[in-house]
């Protein structure tokens, strides 16, 4: 049965009004994750859409942004604090303080390295929930004589497991940027050019070189790449409007 232009129409129309008003229900939501009791950011927290299934992370800033409904629940976890589920009673910015777990407070942070602090809270979190091999178990525990498929299931899909492999993750990412902050600092960018303290931190985000290429440059290299890049800087600021 063919349809009339008019009841096309119609149809077109309803299928539009239903559309806009999923748009208007459904917004991206902003928030901001803090340590309770303090000022401090907490970067890499998951942050879970029940309904959708939806999942993002918190950046170097605490930050994170997420499709949403009014309604819908969050679950926020993050290792070495305690989870925490918050519900979206609007779209305005949330504030999302964790608590640090027993376990968090049991590692001394006190000058050291990032790397090493991840790296301590997941060798205590491994111990404590029973992961032997780093979230990666091995094909062998599946042989039917002598393997422990149970131990295999546990660690590869099981949620311990996947909390180790980004705890992992964690230090090896904070590893490479102590790496890099050996040969592209504060100090030696202060010594090759006249930067101004309040553009250090925007220049180094825009400029700071891969971890490859200040392996293989020498400190002549590195000097000139500090020079370069910051007359770039430099004329872009002043080309600014």
């Amino acid at each position: 049965m063919k349809l009339s232009l008019s009841l096309k129409i119609q149809v077109a129309l309803m299928f539009i009004c239903i559309s806009c008003t999923m748009a208007q229900n459904t917004k991206q939501v902003r928030g901001a994750i803090v340590q309770d009791g303090t000022k401090a950011r907490i970067e890499q927290v998951e942050i879970r859409n029940y309904r959708s299934g939806q999942l993002t992370y918190s950046d170097k800033l605490g930050l994170f942004e997420l499709t949403c409904k009014i309604g819908d629940t969050l679950q926020i976890e993050r290792i070495g604090y305690q989870s925490q589920k918050t519900a979206v009673q609007n779209f305005s910015d949330l504030l999302i303080r964790l608590r640090p777990t027993n376990q968090l407070k049991e590692v001394a942070i006190t000058g050291k390295l990032a790397s090493q602090h991840y790296s301590e809270i997941s060798k205590a979190y491994s111990k404590e929930k029973g992961i032997f091999y780093n979230g990666k178990p091995p094909l062998a525990l599946l042989i039917p004589l002598g393997g422990h498929p149970i131990t295999f299931f546990y660690e590869l899909f099981g949620k311990d497991g996947r909390r180790v492999r980004r705890l992992n993750q964690l230090t090896a990412q904070a590893a490479k940027a102590e790496e890099i902050d050996r040969y592209f600092n504060d100090g030696i960018i202060r010594q090759t050019v006249p930067i101004d303290s309040a553009k250090l931190e925007d220049f180094k985000l825009k400029y700071t070189p891969k971890i490859d290429n200040l392996r293989k440059w020498s400190d002549y290299d590195r000097a000139n790449y500090i020079r370069a890049s910051f007359e770039e800087f430099e004329k872009k600021n002043q080309e600014k409007p």
